[in-house]
């Protein structure tokens, strides 16, 4: 053999080397786009003070525009608020006091997407009905809700606070309403409430105990219904269902994102007019603002429609701050809480 046949032939095998590598490296960029779960989620609306934890980052600032990840932590600050987008037709309206971790896998035309909603309350529409293989479900210390496509409200506030706050008339319309109807029950022992609103369509509940054993079988409620679960260590069990929505048990800001939802492409069983009514019976009046610490009612204060709250001159511990900024605005009942150093 020439030398110049073999190296036809070692060029031959190194052509054909690069080409088995450009393959191999093309159908490993083939599977990854087919595995890699792709979600546009971002943040349409930020007021206040919100902070997004993602992995060992636990302070990036929420600002308009911010993409999310799916396992990010977000806290919403007293007197502050967020509305994020998913997949373009989805959309959460969360409100102030709210913690909760996103987990949103699959794509846009396949999405799965589960909140852990830890505390406080956000509203969610979904405006276009999920494919076979896709969720979207809520997760409490106590239920699960899922659905397909419709807009509810989820509030979560532990038992120990309902009552702390009702015991110094340091009154939230709709902590409030938790508290007279688990009082009506007679129901003893419950560590947390959830709170289920549905505006639209249909919602399917999961209970568990605060384990996340199942207990029971499904339920599902229908639009213009009202529901309290209760829960603990080892049980949950629905305390009331109330077939009719009643906007006086619900602070200004649900009812705002509410009218948001009618004015906009979403559904909503509550009329726009009797939305608008309900807003313009908060005019004029003024804002009961809340001082928590270690849940205990810390001292509280009556401010204007549109006014700033002065923060307390004493401190609850030597070293802290309140999770809310002082300059903001104060435009519907508000709680602070003390985060102690």
């Amino acid at each position: 053999m020439s030398k110049k046949s073999k190296g036809i032939i070692i060029g031959a095998g190194a052509g054909a080397a690069v080409l088995i590598v450009v393959a191999v490296i093309v159908i490993i960029m083939f599977s990854r786009g087919k595995s890699e779960t792709y979600r546009v989620i971002k943040i349409m609306q930020a007021e206040g003070h919100s902070i997004i934890s993602r992995g060992a980052i636990s302070d990036l600032e929420a600002y308009v525009g911010m993409a999310l990840q799916s396992g990010d932590l977000i806290h919403v600050d007293g007197n502050s608020s967020l509305v994020l987008m998913l997949d373009e037709d989805k959309l959460a309206y969360v409100e102030q006091n709210t913690d909760f971790e996103l987990v949103a896998e699959g794509t846009s035309k396949d999405s799965r997407t589960r909140i852990e909603l830890k505390r406080g309350a956000m509203t969610c529409e979904i405006q276009n009905s999920l494919s076979k293989d896709s969720f979207y479900e809520i997760n409490t210390p106590n239920s699960t809700m899922a659905v397909r496509g419709t807009s509810f409200r989820v509030e979560v506030t532990d038992v120990d606070t309902i009552n702390e706050v009702l015991a110094n008339s340091a009154i939230q319309p709709s902590m409030l309403f938790m508290a007279k109807t688990l009082e009506a029950s007679n129901i003893p022992q419950m560590n947390t409430i959830t709170r289920l609103t549905v505006t639209d369509g249909h919602v399917v509940v999961t209970l568990h105990d605060e384990n996340g054993n199942k207990i029971g079988d499904e339920y599902e409620f229908d639009a213009n219904t009202d529901i309290l679960i209760g829960g603990n260590e080892s049980d949950s069990r629905i305390i009331e269902e109330f077939k009719n929505i009643d906007l006086s048990t619900f602070p200004k800001v649900t009812i705002e994102f509410f009218k948001d939802i009618s004015d906009g492409i979403g559904k909503m069983v509550i009329s726009g007019d009797d939305l608008q009514d309900a807003l313009e019976d908060y005019e004029g009046k003024p804002h009961m603002v809340t001082f928590m610490y270690n849940k205990k009612v810390f001292a509280t204060q009556m401010v204007e429609d549109g006014m700033t709250a002065q923060e307390p001159q004493f401190m609850p511990t030597p070293k802290g701050s309140w999770d809310a900024k002082f300059d903001n605005p104060i435009n519907t009942d508000t709680m602070f809480f003390w985060n102690a150093e």
